[in-house]
């Protein structure tokens, strides 16, 4: 499992950011139960300009891996937005990995989405994509058999109203397109996160 605490820029410097993730780590983690998975700790950075700039960019990335979660404008995007995205990948040398793309798909040319991933912009869809309407779902679904999901996310908040969806969404997964998407999700989410990892400590 990864941590992704949500960074804003406009509200905390990377490094205050950083020292709290830490100390509310360190008041979990001798609470956790002894058969927790593993946990990652990484990020959700907020887009804003100037963010391909940042020197300690890296240390927002998933803890030991070169892979950045990216929430991005929730308004169309200019070709300054993408391309700055393209220069973390680029430029910095790390993967970028777009948070929640479902939330975005209505406002973004096809354009978008093509140079993204042709620049090696890896997207990611929260289950609650297909757990929604009939629109929502079919998709999300035409995205997963057209292996343009590299990670499903729960977008767990709490344990109320944004409490971990997983299971039902793969149920769905499992039901529209079958067990083999299951494992497929399940199998490339893993890859990425151990290539990653093993990139970022050669």
């Amino acid at each position: 499992m990864v941590a992704t605490p949500h960074f804003y820029a406009q509200k905390e410097s990377p490094e205050r950011f950083l020292a709290r993730r830490r100390e509310a780590w360190d008041r979990l983690a001798p609470a956790l139960p002894a058969d927790t998975p593993r946990l990652y700790l990484g990020a959700e950075v907020c887009y804003y300009a100037g963010v391909s700039q940042t020197e300690s960019l890296p240390e927002l990335c998933i803890e030991g891996s070169n892979l950045l979660l990216l929430e991005m404008p929730f308004q169309k995007w200019t070709g300054r937005v993408t391309g700055e995205v393209i220069q973390i990948v680029q430029e910095r040398g790390m993967r970028v990995l777009l948070a929640h793309i479902d939330r975005y798909l209505a406002f973004q040319s096809p354009d978008t989405w093509e140079r993204l991933a042709a620049n090696g912009v890896l997207f990611q869809v929260n289950a609650s994509a297909f757990l929604g309407g009939w629109s929502s779902r079919r998709r999300v679904c035409k995205l997963l058999r057209e292996g343009e999901i590299a990670a499903l996310g729960s977008d767990c908040h709490n344990m109320k109203n944004r409490k971990p969806n997983l299971s039902d969404a793969f149920a769905v997964i499992q039901k529209k397109i079958g067990q083999e998407a299951v494992c497929m999700m399940t199998e490339r989410a893993d890859h990425l996160l151990t290539s990653e990892r093993s990139a970022a400590n050669p």
